[in-house]
C-alpha cells in the first residue's frame, strides 16, 4: 500500500511543470510569460475596440481594388457609373495599340515603349476625359465634348503619343462636323488641328485640304483668317520644295497669292523673293525681276540689310543672265556701299564676295582678288558658313589671273613631245638631249 502511494506521488511529480522536458521549460513557458508581460492595459483595449467599431465595412467593389489591375478597376467604375460608350472606346483603343504593335513587328521602336494599360497616369487621364466627353454628349453640350477631346489630343501630343493625339484631333473634328449648331470658329480650329496632324505624319496633300477648309471657315474671323493664310503659305512652300518640275513653280505662285491675303507685308515680301528665285530657276528672268525688285524695295524701306543683300545678289544674277553686266555691278556696288560702315561684319563679307564674283566673270581679276580677299578674311575670322565658298572663289580668282601666263608658257613648249611624255612617263625622256 505504501509502495502504491509512493508511485502515485512520483507520477504526479513527473506530470508537474518541474518534471517536464527541457523544451517545455525553456520554450513554451517563457512564451506564456512574455504574453503575460505584454498584455495591454484595459483602457487601451477599450480604445482599440471603439476604433475598430468605427471603421466602415468594406464593400465588394472596395476589396476588388486590391485584387484587380488598374485597367479592370477603371473599366468597372465606368460601367458602374453608366459610361458604356467610354468603356467600349477604351477597350477599342487598347486593342488597337496591341494589334498595331504586332503588325509593326518586334524591331519597331514602338516596342521600346510600354503599352497604355501599363502607364497608370495616362490611363487615368484617358478614362477621366472619355467620361467627361460622354457626359457632355448626354447633356447636348457639344462644345464641352469638343474641348474634352481637345484636352486628350493635347495631352497625348505632349507625351509624344502621336497616334493617340491624332485620333482625338480627328474625333474633335467629327464633333464639329456632326452638329450643325456647333460654333463655326471652333470648327475652323478643328480643321487646323487635323491639318497639322497630317503634316506631322508627312501627308502634305491631306494637310493642304484641311488648311483650305480652315481658310474657308475663318473668313468671318480676322485673326483666324490671317493665321490660315500664313499656314497655307508655309505649306505651299513646303510642297514646292518637294518638287523639281513645273508644279514646283505653281505651288510657289499659290504661296504668294496666299501671303498677299495675310495682311503681313513681311511675309508677303519674303514670299515675293522666293517666287522671284523660283522664276529665275525656271528661266523666266523677266518675271523674276518683277518680284525681286518688289522685295528689294521693301528691304530698302524697312532698312533690312540682310534682305537687301539677298535681293541685290539675286538681281545681279538676273541682269548677268540678260548680259547686262553694268546693272549687275551697280546693284552689288549699292549693296557694298550700304554695309560699308559695317566692315568686318558678315553682311560686308557677303557684299564683297558677290562683287568679287561679278568682277571675276568680267575678267577684272585684280578687283576680284581685292574683294574676295576681304570676304575670305572676314569669314575666316568669324568661322562663318560661307568660309568654304569664299575660299574657293578667292582661289579661282588667283587662278584666273595666272591663266594667261600659264597659256603663254605652254605655247612656248613643244606640246607634241609633252603629250608623248605624258603617255609614256619614261624618266629617260627628261634627260635625253633635245634636237
Amino acid at each position: 500500500m505504501a509502495e502504491t502511494t509512493v508511485y502515485r506521488q512520483k507520477q504526479a511529480n513527473e506530470s508537474s511543470p518541474k518534471g517536464q522536458s527541457g523544451f517545455y521549460r525553456n520554450v513554451i513557458l517563457p512564451s506564456k510569460t512574455m504574453k503575460e508581460k505584454t498584455k495591454l492595459p484595459l483602457n487601451q483595449i477599450k480604445n482599440a475596440a471603439i476604433a475598430y467599431e468605427k471603421q466602415s465595412t468594406l464593400r465588394k467593389e472596395d476589396t476588388e481594388k486590391f485584387r484587380s489591375s488598374l485597367q479592370r478597376q477603371l473599366s468597372t467604375d465606368m460601367l458602374r457609373n453608366g459610361y458604356h460608350h467610354s468603356f467600349r472606346e477604351l477597350c477599342a483603343i487598347l486593342a488597337w495599340q496591341k494589334d498595331d504593335r504586332e503588325r509593326l513587328g518586334a524591331e519597331h521602336p514602338l516596342h521600346r515603349r510600354p503599352l497604355l494599360d501599363a502607364e497608370p497616369d495616362k490611363l487615368r487621364f484617358l478614362c477621366q476625359y472619355l467620361n467627361k466627353a460622354e457626359e457632355a454628349e448626354r447633356r447636348c453640350q457639344y462644345s464641352n465634348m469638343y474641348h474634352n477631346y481637345l484636352e486628350l489630343a493635347a495631352y497625348f501630343l505632349k507625351s509624344d503619343d502621336r497616334w493617340l493625339s491624332d485620333y482625338f484631333y480627328e474625333k474633335s473634328l467629327t464633333v464639329a462636323q456632326t452638329y450643325s449648331q456647333f460654333d463655326p470658329q471652333l470648327a475652323a480650329e478643328a480643321h487646323l488641328n487635323v491639318g497639322l496632324a497630317y503634316e506631322r505624319r508627312g501627308d502634305l496633300m491631306k494637310a493642304l485640304h484641311s488648311f483650305i477648309k480652315y481658310r474657308e471657315l475663318s473668313e468671318d474671323f480676322e485673326n483666324l483668317k490671317t493665321d490660315a493664310s500664313i499656314q497655307l503659305t508655309r505649306l505651299y512652300m513646303k510642297l514646292a520644295q518637294r518638287r523639281t518640275d513645273a508644279q514646283s513653280l505653281q505651288y510657289v505662285v499659290k504661296a504668294y497669292e496666299a501671303s498677299a491675303q495675310t495682311g503681313d507685308k513681311k511675309v508677303e515680301n519674303e514670299t515675293s523673293y522666293k517666287l522671284g528665285q523660283a522664276f529665275l530657276e525656271h528661266g523666266d528672268v523677266d518675271s523674276a525681276l518683277k518680284y525681286l525688285h518688289r522685295y528689294y524695295n521693301y528691304c530698302q524701306d524697312v532698312n533690312d540689310d540682310e534682305g537687301f543683300g539677298l535681293a541685290s545678289e539675286a538681281l545681279a544674277i538676273c541682269y548677268q543672265k540678260k548680259a547686262n553686266v553694268e546693272k549687275s555691278t551697280e546693284y552689288l556696288t549699292k549693296y557694298l556701299q550700304k554695309v560699308s560702315d559695317k566692315e568686318g561684319d558678315i553682311q560686308y563679307a557677303r557684299a564683297c564676295s558677290a562683287l568679287g564674283f561679278i568682277h571675276n566673270t568680267l575678267g577684272q581679276y585684280d578687283s576680284s582678288i581685292q574683294s574676295l580677299s576681304k570676304a575670305y578674311s572676314i569669314s575666316l575670322a568669324n568661322s562663318h558658313a560661307d568660309l568654304d565658298r569664299n575660299r574657293v572663289l578667292f582661289g579661282m580668282a588667283h587662278g584666273m589671273k595666272l591663266r594667261p601666263f600659264f597659256n603663254d608658257h605652254i605655247d612656248r613648249k613643244n606640246t607634241k613631245e609633252l603629250l608623248q611624255w605624258k603617255c609614256t612617263r619614261h624618266e629617260s625622256f627628261l634627260t635625253q638631249p633635245q634636237p
